[in-house]
């Protein structure tokens, strides 16, 4: 629970950086968070509850997903290969999960 909130607060807080200094160097800050925030991610993974009763737990690889989705998308924005527009990635943001024993 904690990291969907950190990631909401960090795509929340995505517009007040972006005005503070100049684009480029706020989307490169933004990919040091993101790597941060997977890297929190990762720890919550590893300490989280794998207890087979559970009958809701959160969706750590989906998450991981969308976060690659967001980097691959800020990395396409900065290097971008062709002015073509891209197709865009939907975000699951759904990533509380039933176990299907219960």
């Amino acid at each position: 629970m904690h990291c969907q909130k950190a990631i909401l607060l960090f795509i929340s807080l995505l517009p007040a950086l972006a005005s503070a200094s100049p684009e480029s160097a706020q989307l490169a800050q933004t990919l040091k968070q993101l790597d941060g925030i997977q890297v929190t991610l990762e720890r919550a993974r590893q300490s989280a509850s794998t207890a087979p009763r559970s009958r809701y737990y959160f969706d750590y690889p989906q998450a991981q997903q969308d976060i690659q989705t967001i980097r691959q998308g800020i990395n396409r924005y900065l290097s971008p290969a062709r002015a073509q527009p891209r197709e865009v990635l939907p975000l699951s943001a759904d990533y509380s999960r039933e176990n299907a024993g219960d």
